[in-house]
């Protein structure tokens, strides 16, 4: 914990300031009230006032590291009195002692500066007490914006926590489907399944790569997708059908890694494995009013019951939406006519992080 004066140049001018106006008053008070010499006034005021100004900012460590207890506060109080008396008697002496030798053959301030003890220490002890209040009061702050910074330190790994549980997941389920797929092409048909395996390890080298960055370009993110969809493709031939509609000005918007992938995989689940005709899965990417807006549609047939899945897919989606862009970004879902769609919305202007 810095020391509040020293701790940056506008505290210390602060600090200065305050000394150099009460110099400037007690200075004033001994010419123009007591009737002393311009020297005198100038002399005892700048001495007296510099030496406590330093010694005050020893105050400090006593405000520092006495805690005050609340409960019990006799150690505190005799703490401080201690560190107090000390202080004073340092400060009296030294100052007193030195204005003494400079001023030895001045009769009349000498009587004044011996008889002026009770109350310069009075006074003094009124600074101290001043200081120590505004000590403990600072200390109590920079407590205090620790334990923020503590707090938002601690929501930020509980926040990327929750997003490597989503992604850990959404990639294994992935995975598992992948390599049901691959197991079944390789006696069917070798050659697909050599080329489903060069590209499924294009796409989890691409997750794994990505996986401290929770943000990419909304191109790069799309190339990755159609490596999937790739994959996707070779099982289903000409009965997935994808198509993209991107405006330029959303290519190069950064967006959570691996997020269309479990939507995808979604309209995959529950449209093409049911359907004997081809089955269109389209994915278009247009501003929207500060935001960018994605939306995947798929058909389906609402007369086919729903194939049963693992119901992590959208929720995971939304999950990570609200977590990567702090409550501001949504998804939402809904079919209707034969078609399924979801809708994303992505903050453009939000500082994620």
């Amino acid at each position: 914990m810095s020391h509040p004066v020293t701790g940056s140049t506008r505290t210390i001018l602060i600090y200065a300031t305050v000394w150099l106006i009460i110099m400037a008053t007690q200075a004033l008070i001994y010419l123009y009230l007591l009737g002393f010499t311009l020297q005198i006034a100038v002399s005892d005021a700048l001495l007296s006032n510099l030496l406590f100004a330093l010694l005050g900012l020893l105050v400090w460590y006593p405000a520092r590291y006495i805690p005050f207890q609340r409960h019990s506060p006799v150690y505190s109080i005799l703490a401080h009195l201690v560190a107090g008396l000390l202080m004073l008697a340092a400060w009296v002496l030294i100052s007193v002692g030195i204005l003494n030798m400079i001023f030895t053959d001045r009769e009349e301030y000498l009587q004044f500066l011996n008889d002026s003890l009770a109350w310069r220490a009075t006074l003094g002890g009124l600074v101290y007490l001043v200081l120590v209040l505004i000590y403990y009061l600072v200390s109590n702050n920079q407590k205090l914006q620790e334990r923020t910074r503590q707090e938002e330190r601690l929501k930020v790994l509980v926040r990327d926590a929750e997003l490597d549980m989503l992604k850990s997941q959404i990639n294994p389920h992935f995975l598992f489907n992948s390599l049901n797929s691959i197991s079944s092409l390789i006696i069917s048909n070798p050659d697909e399944a050599r080329e489903m395996i060069i590209r499924l390890s294009d796409f989890l080298r691409y997750s794994l790569k990505h996986r401290e960055n929770e943000f990419v370009p909304l191109n790069e993110e799309l190339g990755r997708m159609k490596d999937y969809l790739a994959i996707e493709r070779i099982r289903f031939g000409e009965k997935l059908i994808c198509d993209f509609k991107i405006h330029s000005s959303c290519e190069t918007f950064p967006v959570p890694t691996m997020i269309f992938q479990p939507l995808f995989e979604n309209a995959i689940l529950h449209s093409v494995y049911e359907r004997v005709d081809p089955v269109s899965v389209h994915f278009e990417c247009q501003p929207d009013n500060g935001y960018m807006l994605a939306v995947i549609s798929n058909d389906y047939d609402p007369d086919v019951p729903a194939r049963k899945g693992t119901g992590v897919g959208l929720q995971n989606v939304r999950k990570r939406i609200e977590l990567a862009y702090r409550g501001e970004g949504s998804v939402q879902w809904s079919g209707s006519g034969g078609v399924f769609s979801v809708k994303m919305l992505f903050p453009r202007n939000l500082i994620k992080r």
